[in-house]
């Protein structure tokens, strides 16, 4: 295992709509190890929003990022069976439903190959997925209110070939970053600690990562305990 963290576009988005970004620089620089993202995540993140007028300031702004090596661009020649592959898993009717896109299997791949550390995912499906997969076939049923098709062999392949894989959050990863205190200049000292993490955890809930409320009280506990 290599001293590496591979990002999905969520939690660079998280960050990015939050104002975070720069903590990435501290961050990389305490880890004294890489940062990676793929290149179909690279596009997500910079080349797509550039184009538009709400996250362009954003897509410059990891652009910047990648320019200074804080995220390295890492390219994956040959996912698409894989992609086609994982996305028959579930299917609607006789169709494949395409839960997963071309750049988190992309960060699967590099994260096999690389023999990363971690993986930082904020989106809660690709999570269900690593994490309980047929939690994932019930919540799907729940959510659309019709049978759903599963196709347990290719389920016990996936989790076959993609065992082990260490899933992180923003939410975590910001957890540190207070704890070392690299977020000292974003808080006024007016504000406790309680309720300073608990405004960096709900700004990243709403933003698009996947903590509960139960979570958030969690950190909010650990932070009052030091």
């Amino acid at each position: 295992m290599n001293k590496i963290l591979v990002f999905d576009a969520s939690s660079v988005i998280s960050l990015a709509t939050n104002g975070l970004l720069d903590v990435l620089r501290e961050l990389r620089k305490m880890y004294k190890g890489r940062f990676v993202i793929s290149e179909v995540i690279r596009k997500e993140l910079v080349d797509v929003p550039f184009n538009t007028k709400k996250y362009k300031l954003e897509a410059m702004q990891v652009s910047r990022l990648i320019d200074d090596g804080v995220l390295e661009v890492i390219k994956v020649n040959d996912f698409k069976n894989t992609l086609d592959f994982v996305n028959g898993i579930f299917s609607l009717k006789g169709r494949p439903m395409q839960l997963l896109h071309s750049g988190e299997i992309e960060d699967l791949l590099i994260y096999q190959q690389l023999c990363a550390e971690g993986f930082v995912v904020d989106e809660r499906t690709m999570r269900l997925f690593l994490e309980d997969i047929s939690e994932m076939h019930q919540l799907l049923e729940r959510k659309l209110h019709k049978r759903i098709d599963f196709d347990r062999r290719r389920a016990k392949e996936f989790q076959k070939r993609f065992t082990g894989i260490s899933v992180l959050r923003s939410c975590e990863l910001m957890a540190v970053a207070y704890e070392k205190g690299l977020l000292a200049d974003n808080f006024s000292e007016r504000f406790g600690k309680e309720e300073q993490i608990d405004a960096l955890m709900w700004g990243l809930r709403l933003r698009g990562c996947a903590v509960s409320t139960d979570e958030i009280d969690m950190f909010k506990k650990l932070v009052k305990k030091h």
